[in-house]
């Protein structure tokens, strides 16, 4: 597992890393934007992906003779990016689910 959170970008986690402390904090002290943090982490994520994906198509042009191996590696780790993301949404609307008063 170290492994895989070592190939992951750094700044693009950490973003979404802080994203959510904020979901947890907001829960504790404003609970109306827990849906609102989890859904600018999954739009985050989403354009950050994008970048990604656009910048390695670049790298892989411009270095001409890649072996498949190599690029599905960068798509493996591009996943991990994308499915922590997708966490962080479920999480901010799981929380919200559970904080909401029963009629």
């Amino acid at each position: 597992m170290s492994y895989i959170i070592a190939q992951l970008p750094g700044g693009i986690l950490s973003i979404l890393t802080i994203l959510l402390v904020l979901i947890f904090l907001s829960a504790w002290k404003a609970p109306r934007w827990v849906r609102p943090i989890g859904s600018i982490a999954l739009g985050f994520c989403a354009l950050s992906y994008i970048f990604c994906f656009f910048e390695g198509l670049y790298d892989i042009n411009r270095a001409q003779d890649i072996s498949p191996a190599v690029m599905l590696g960068g798509l493996k780790t591009w996943n991990w990016m994308i499915i922590y993301g997708v966490f962080i949404y479920f999480v901010s609307h799981v929380i919200s689910f559970i904080q909401k008063p029963i009629h």
